[in-house]
């Protein structure tokens, strides 16, 4: 008969495992919360769980057991625990609560202790026991009925240990002796001190012959030479060590295993913490989750003619979402009717794609007030049999045609509504619906709310950008998902072939909380002072990246075509170098092979080198740093690079070529950083190298129809710019002032040589610091990428902030505001928030996460200026573009560039026009100034000269 289990969870070990696993800065809440070791106990807790044992219970220390009476510096060499993690610790206990999970514990015993009583308890009580920890002292507590569950290498990648596994990892011994183990070989982590010159080897080696420290030291005159005298000078530091490192039995605590029962808690008390912490994405893995339809609730469907009569507040806040289903003229009437009288209307897309240029429209969602949705089914198509065991559909009916009203007639009927200038309109992820409207013939405007936008705004480190995310957390809604109507992997089906009847709810509930959310945000944009930021910048964005999205740009497919022959053959060239110097072929993208050719075979240094699970780091950072050790390693970097560019870019490219446009559409991500800058994903063309002649032969494939030209026009040197302007140096200020390339003038003063005598090197290296010193980089980093010593790294430094103390004077009060009031902010009022910075009531730490927020904090508010100011160009150029009545159009925004498509006739209005815009864009001290080069292709373009006159 099978033993029940009992699961016994090490509390802070789990705790300590979780919290440097997982970053900080990804796992916050909306008001600044460190949850990273919460989510990962949680995550754990649900694992256990979901594995179904019978009793489940928590450990956590009260104390040392003595053991730091035993030896004072017991546990000495150990680091504080990171405050960060110490505000997490009351969270985790609430969770384990939450759970009605006993928590074990004792004052003045360590946990260890606690569960060395608990588990002998347990076997005899006819319990199987498995220990869940990090610390391998806990191995010693396995026994036929325990074992001991080890982290793995990667997230999620336990070990489990019974005997059999002990016996196989310690050559035989046993799991009690690995306390004599640890006597010869101490425990850095405890600072167990063991015998000085013994290792683990040696160490196992001598208590297989011996089996314990005590019979070691009874037989000691026949252990000879070396190893007899240090067993001999810490024969008493051997018995100490045995001492701190045995695990008590014998901790008055006992253990009432009713109490212990796992699943006995209460599902919605789990629910509410989990909405409190932000952890919608582990709601649907709770055992024992209850099954939910739309709006948590059984779905109301009403006549549209009780829609139109229901009040909002008829609807409580936790109730299902009301909606109707327009499919026949005369609730399309009414539908009308209500839209042109509606003060707002939010509006939502049902599609086949997530590609918003390749996708048919399906259904639309709307809703004027929040309380009831309309859904206009416009794609559903004929359905011949169930597609999927695991998306249960019984209404489903071969032969089904769906009741819908025809496109045209639907779109003909709301346009003038959803294009009134005088009818604000809200959506989720706008510029998706906008362009996927737009296709269809419905330029929907104006768009005042983006809901994604605004929490993103309130919060851009945000995990809650996703509708049913955002929904669930800010008004405790749990909306049905998408795979739930369409499945997923390859049962997955397309929206079309869904029943109207079951997308209506789904599709409805998408524009009625999102018009809710609108009322929920606004008060929080106004209360961080980001409303204007918000309804002046960032929704007037959003039909202009529309419009870049729809724009896309054109590729030399052929030209492509034969870089990629020829990339192919210089891989194979530099591939068979690789070989002949690492003495035979081996896969050269793969990091186990390279770590054995590397380190193994040819004996590159690897002092101070990174560690992964595949060896030792081979990424790009380290082989740069090994460029002299060997000449293989200059080859695979060669190698790396043409790889990627291949792959990436020259084979990828064509294939991503939208066929009803000839034109390749990226999507550029308004909410995709922390900083406000845009990002360009499917594909990503802001990455393409420029620096490289490898890199520059990828942009020749960018071209323009015939009789037309690429305009690039890119601000120069605009983050030092925002630099000058907020240090007020004087220095900076003056030399962008006159004019003077900013990089001499720095090697000029730094190096106290006139202008004209800097030399290239000097120049580049001075623009490496003056970048660098934005991104928080000091004088370690400095030495690391330069050929200084760290002390002519430090003088550097010193003496470019002697040159530039405005440059000093804002960086250090850049900190001190941020530790103060725990957000830093553009010109332009944008904030980003560093809780972990002020969490430590300004006294600066010295953990990882809190250096990585001082160093974002220092470069958030001059790259997030940057990013506000060429959204103001933007939009503002694409309204002077209108009214100038031009044909060129924006395709691409890289950053800091801008890059338009238009007749050859027009460049010489254009570009002046585009360098005026982008240069008034904002008035900084040190005034902005943008540069322009046209071309057939964007790798050979030609600079523009303004006029004498300018």
């Amino acid at each position: 008969m099978d033993r029940p289990v009992l699961v016994l969870i090490d509390g802070h070990a789990l705790a300590y495992r979780q919290f440097f696993a997982l970053p900080i800065q990804g796992f916050s809440t909306r008001s600044g919360e460190p949850t990273n070791a919460v989510y990962g106990f949680a995550r754990t807790l649900i694992d256990i769980l979901n594995e179904h044992p019978v009793y489940l219970a928590v450990a956590f220390d009260r104390g040392m057991s003595g053991r730091d009476e035993l030896f004072e510096e017991y546990k000495g060499t150990r680091e504080k625990m990171p405050d960060e993690m110490r505000t997490q610790m009351a969270r985790i206990r609430e969770l384990i609560q939450a759970f009605n999970i006993p928590i074990l514990e004792l004052e003045g015993y360590e946990a260890d202790d606690v569960l060395g009583s608990i588990a002998p308890q347990a076997e005899s009580e006819g319990c199987s026991v498995r220990i869940i920890t990090g610390d391998r002292d806990l191995l010693q507590l396995i026994t036929d009925c325990t074992s001991v569950q080890l982290p793995g290498k990667r997230q999620g990648d336990a070990q489990i240990y019974d005997v059999d596994r002990f016996h196989e990892e310690y050559d035989g011994l046993e799991p009690l002796q690995l306390v004599d183990l640890k006597g010869l070989m101490g425990d850095n982590s405890d600072n167990i001190p063991g015998v000085k010159g013994i290792g683990q080897k040696g160490a196992q080696k001598l208590i297989k012959a011996y089996g314990s420290v005590a019979n070691l030291y009874d037989h000691l005159d026949e252990i000879k030479g070396s190893t007899h005298d240090k067993l001999e000078a810490s024969r008493d530091l051997a018995f100490l060590s045995r001492e701190l490192a045995r695990i008590r039995t014998d901790v008055p605590v006992t253990i009432a295993l009713p109490s212990c029962v796992a699943h006995d808690y209460e599902y919605d008390k789990v629910e509410a913490l989990f909405r409190a912490l932000e952890f919608r994405s582990l709601i649907d893995h709770l055992p024992g989750a209850p099954r939910h339809t739309e709006a948590s609730g059984p779905v109301q469907q009403l006549s549209m003619f009780e829609v139109a009569q229901a009040p909002q507040e008829t609807v409580p806040e936790e109730a299902p979402v009301p909606f109707a289903i327009v499919d026949d003229d005369e609730k399309l009437a009414v539908l009308v009717a209500r839209l042109n009288a509606a003060e707002a209307i939010t509006f939502d897309v049902e599609t086949t794609s997530i590609d918003r240029m390749l996708g048919d429209l399906v259904g639309i969602s709307l809703s004027v007030d929040g309380g009831e949705g309309y859904y206009l089914p416009v794609g559903h198509i004929a359905t011949n049999a169930p597609h999927s065991t695991e998306v249960t559909q019984p209404d489903l009916v071969e032969g089904h045609t769906p009741k819908q009203i025809p496109l045209k007639q639907v779109m003909d009927a709301i346009r003038p509504a959803m294009t009134n200038p005088a009818i604000p309109k809200y959506a989720h992820n706008a510029s998706y619906d906008l362009v996927m409207m737009r296709r269809y013939g419905i330029d929907v405007q104006p768009i005042t709310f983006d809901t994604m936008v605004a929490e993103w705004v309130c919060d851009p480190t945000s995990r809650n950008l996703g509708l049913k995310n955002l929904a669930w957390v800010r008004t405790g809604v749990r909306m049905t998902e998408i795979s739930d109507l369409i499945g997923t992997g390859k049962n997955q089906i397309t929206m079309d072939r869904v029943p109207v009847e079951r997308a209506a709810p789904y599709a409805a509930a998408d524009a009625v909380l999102t018009h809710r959310l609108v009322d929920l945000l606004k008060p929080e944009l106004e209360e961080r002072n980001a409303w204007t930021l918000f309804s002046e910048i960032e929704m007037p964005l959003v039909p202009v990246i529309a419009d870049m999205e729809m724009n896309g740009v054109l590729l030399d497919v052929d030209y492509l075509r034969a870089l990629s022959k020829d990339l192919g053959e210089r891989l194979a060239t530099i591939a068979d170098e690789i070989y002949a110097l690492s003495d035979g072929p081996f896969n050269i993208g793969s990091p186990k092979q390279l770590n054995e050719i590397l380190f193994d075979r040819l004996k590159l240094p690897t002092e101070g080198l990174r560690k992964t699970t595949h060896g030792l780091s081979t990424a790009a950072d380290v082989l740069d740093s090994l460029r002299d050790a060997h000449p293989i390693v200059e080859r695979i970097l060669a190698w790396r690079e043409l790889s990627k560019l291949q792959s990436t870019y020259v084979d990828a490219l064509p294939t991503l070529i939208n066929p009803n446009t000839g034109r390749v559409h990226t999507h550029f991500n308004q909410t995709g950083t922390a900083t406000g800058r845009v990002s360009s994903i499917d594909p990503n063309l802001q990455n393409i190298p420029v620096r490289t002649e490898e890199g520059r032969r990828v942009r020749h494939a960018f071209i323009t129809p015939e009789g037309c030209s690429l305009l690039a026009v890119d601000y120069s040197q605009v983050e030092l710019r925002i630099l000058a302007h907020y240090s007020q140096d004087e220095a900076l200020l003056q030399a962008f002032r006159n004019g003077v390339d900013i990089h001499r003038a720095t090697a000029a003063a730094v190096y106290s040589v006139p202008l004209n005598s800097v030399t290239y090197e000097q120049r580049s290296f001075a623009k490496s610091v003056n970048f660098g010193l934005m991104y928080g980089m000091g004088a370690f980093r400095l030495a690391r990428d330069s050929e200084l010593t760290l002390a002519e790294a430090e003088d550097f430094i010193t003496n470019y902030f002697q040159q530039f103390p405005g440059v000093r004077k804002y960086l250090d009060q850049s900190l001190e505001h941020a530790r103060q009031r725990g957000y830093v902010e553009t010109l332009l009022g944008r904030r980003r928030y560093f809780p972990v910075l002020k969490d430590q009531g300004g006294k600066p730490s010295r953990t990882p996460a809190y250096q990585r927020a001082e160093r974002e904090a220092i470069n958030m508010p001059v790259q997030g200026t940057a990013a506000d100011i060429i959204k103001i160009a933007m939009i503002d150029l694409s309204q002077a573009l209108k009214d100038g009545g031009f044909q060129s159009k924006m395709i691409l925004q890289v950053h800091d560039e801008l890059v338009l498509e238009g007749p050859d006739e027009e460049m010489d209005r254009v570009a002046p026009l585009v360098m005026d815009v982008m240069e008034s864009a904002f008035t900084l001290d040190a005034p902005l100034r943008a540069d322009a080069r046209i071309g057939q292709n964007w790798a050979e373009m030609t600079p523009y000269e303004r006029e004498p006159s300018r």
